[in-house]
């Protein structure tokens, strides 16, 4: 009786060390993939902090153009000359369409 109680004792001994071995197997598994899923993450974080950081470069520079062609708008138009000033029978003083020859 005690031989049938102490062989039942090593089967339920035995089952038990497999399934350790199993799991500790699966931890592993975890283990690995956890780690490629944190290394992932490390250099997505990082593509994102570039993009940003890129991002706020563009929106800066579209910021300037705007700051310059609202000062471009609010700065007076340069006089022109009126066409009878200095003109002699009614030549063209370079007012107009520029000419090439």
């Amino acid at each position: 009786m005690e031989n049938t109680k102490l062989t039942k004792l090593e089967e339920v001994v035995d089952k038990l060390i497999e399934q350790l071995k199993g799991l500790k197997n699966d931890k592993k598994m975890l283990q690995a993939t956890l780690q490629t899923r944190d290394d992932k993450i490390k250099a997505l974080e990082t593509q994102v902090a570039e993009l940003n950081d890129k991002q706020d470069k563009i929106s800066e520079r579209v910021d300037n153009l705007i700051n310059s062609i609202e000062d471009w708008e609010k700065s007076p138009e340069p006089a022109v000359a009126e066409e009878s000033e200095g003109s002699e029978g009614g030549e063209d003083q370079g007012h107009g369409a520029p000419m090439f020859t």
